[in-house]
């Protein structure tokens, strides 16, 4: 059993709440996040699970083995620092940073520390885009020339923030 600890439960952590909870093989520990009135609605969802307000507690806390962050892009960074140098597996949701360069570190730091560092993808794992790739695959459809796609709810379009530590949901 994995246990996971999720930072940020504004628009996206609750979706990697729920997906994680999910998991046979998962155990959502902790939940993390600066707006208390956040945490008392989650704990309402989940109340078996942990709740905090300080990042540090469950980066220090030896039962955690995963943390999935799910804050604004300027927070990830530092986030996913102290995450991979406290040993945890680390899944960022996208974008994994602010920069390239920001990037290639955490990408360094988690090689040298053997951790999986993965970062969000919106229809890696989805089941209708999986199943068009079977079709296609199988040749159900015969030589594919074109294909066109159109993404109808672009979710929450953030503005460009600078680097720095803020608000905790996203």
């Amino acid at each position: 059993m994995l246990n996971i600890a999720t930072v940020g439960c504004g628009y996206w952590g609750p979706n990697i709440i729920r997906n994680f909870n999910g998991l046979k093989e998962c155990r959502v520990k902790t939940i993390c996040d600066i707006n208390k009135d956040r945490l008392a609605h989650m704990m309402t969802l989940y109340p078996g699970v942990d709740t905090t307000t300080d990042f540090d507690t469950i980066i220090n806390d030896p039962e955690i083995q995963a943390i999935a962050i799910a804050t604004p892009v300027h927070s990830h960074f530092e986030l996913a620092k102290k995450s991979l140098e406290a040993g945890k597996h680390t899944l960022i949701e996208k974008p994994m940073a602010s920069s390239v360069d920001e990037c290639v570190k955490l990408k360094k730091l988690a090689e040298k520390n053997k951790l999986c560092l993965m970062v969000g993808h919106t229809f890696l794992y989805s089941q209708t885009v999986r199943r068009i790739k079977e079709i296609i695959q199988d040749g159900d459809l015969g030589k594919i020339l074109y294909i066109s796609a159109r993404r109808l709810n672009l979710g929450l379009f953030q503005k460009r923030y600078q680097c720095g530590m803020g608000s905790g949901t996203s």
